[in-house]
């Protein structure tokens, strides 16, 4: 079942990272082994493009190839993905009808948009579109499976499949819908497979199977019990990177999906030449904006970080998440007036409890750090009751003594 985690985020890696977590208490939760790879920035060269002496970018004929499509059927997939990296609203919703129109009964113009749905959701790390992506999924899938029964396409449309079947899975353990997200699982591993039979050339896969080689070592290096799984971290790594410069598709995604390795590695300074190079390419991809931001606040370049923000505000005024990352970082610049200032209004959204546990964690901190113990101790508190999680526990206690 692990498996299905990691090998089904070929199109949304970053949907795994924790969201909250601070560099001393990375995404698997404990230190790992230090491996071997240099802290150093990365060649400025643009791994997004490559060459063009035909009709349409090289990569579009290979893709066409690996796939047994057309290469204009393959433009137009190509084209479907970049604007969702480029997160231009109109030009997406342009291409969908496009798609819609030039290539009816493919489902890709279905899966575009449940994709969309899910992207903006990301953005803000909630469910805000949740009706608007059910009613897109659905249309999906059925559109898919429709699909299927014409002969043509058969790689593409169960890769299709399968993608989206583990991005729902991932929603519905998102929202800790434990069994549906295991029953789509299994469904989309087991298309998954299918697919790599019919098109056993498909660079792209390389992305799912490099962050199944990388998270299983490093969950593995904490589990008791499976500590029969050698460290693969290295060779994971290598396979996304692979992906990263020839997929077809993905090679933002495998670029963000590197940036949340180096952060867990601490390899700060290539996280951010990663983030920095999807940000020339893309710069209106919050979600990435986001990250690096992260990745700055780490650095401790609190100024980089609030700018980077600053540019998410600017994309979208109403963007929820940033608000808590200013906030964190404004805390680590000892800037404590605007660090609750943002903290309060993130938490004056709607915003899930977990969040808002999260959030008033943090809350806690800016104001114990004005002395303003009986305050911190109510944050704390609140961050415990919705999170559970030791550290409130702990500082709740700390609190409750400076006040006795």
């Amino acid at each position: 079942m692990l498996r299905f985690f990691f090998l089904l985020s070929l199109l949304f890696p970053f949907a795994f990272a924790g969201d909250d977590v601070e560099l001393s208490d990375t995404i698997s939760g404990k230190k790992a082994p230090d491996l071997d790879v240099d802290d150093r920035t990365e060649s400025t060269m643009d791994l997004y493009e490559d060459g063009h002496s035909r009709r349409y970018p090289d990569r579009i004929y290979e893709g066409a190839k690996m796939l047994n499509m057309s290469p204009e059927f393959v433009w137009g997939c190509w084209r479907v993905m970049e604007g969702l990296y480029k997160r231009d609203k109109v030009g997406h919703s342009k291409v969908l009808k496009q798609m819609k129109r030039d290539f009816p009964d493919s489902g890709v113009s279905e899966t575009g948009r449940a994709l969309m749905w899910q992207v903006l959701m990301l953005e803000n790390f909630d469910f805000q579109y949740e009706k608007e992506y059910k009613r897109s999924f659905k249309e999906a899938k059925q559109a898919l499976s429709n699909a299927m029964y014409t002969p043509g396409n058969d790689a593409w449309e169960l890769f299709l499949m399968g993608a989206i079947l583990g991005i729902d899975g991932i929603h519905h353990m998102r929202k800790e819908e434990w069994i549906t997200a295991i029953n789509q699982g299994f469904e989309g591993v087991s298309t998954l497979s299918r697919a790599r039979k019919k098109a056993p050339d498909f660079i792209d896969a390389k992305l799912g199977d490099g962050l199944w080689l990388y998270w299983r070592s490093l969950i593995a290096m904490n589990i008791p019990g499976m500590k029969a799984f050698k460290d693969q971290r290295a060779e994971g790594i290598a396979m996304v990177q692979e992906a990263e410069k020839t997929s077809v598709f993905l090679r933002p995604a495998c670029s963000h999906a590197l940036t949340y390795i180096w952060i867990e590695e601490g390899k700060i300074s290539r996280a951010i030449a990663t983030g920095q190079r999807l940000r020339r390419k893309y710069p209106n991809n919050i979600i990435n904006l986001q990250i690096l931001g992260r990745a700055q606040m780490y650095k401790k370049d609190y100024r980089a970080a609030e700018n980077t923000f600053r540019r998410t505000l600017s994309l979208d005024s109403k963007n929820k998440r940033v608000r808590y990352y200013l906030a964190r970082n404004f805390l680590h610049k000892k800037d404590y007036a605007n660090a609750e200032n943002e903290m309060r209004i993130y938490l004056d959204m709607k915003i899930d409890p977990i969040q808002r546990g999260w959030a008033n964690h943090y809350l806690g901190h800016i104001l114990r750090r004005q002395k303003r113990y009986e305050d911190a101790h109510k944050a704390f508190g609140k961050a415990y009751s919705l999170t559970r999680n030791k550290r409130s526990k702990k500082w709740l206690g700390k609190m409750k003594k400076r006040i006795q």
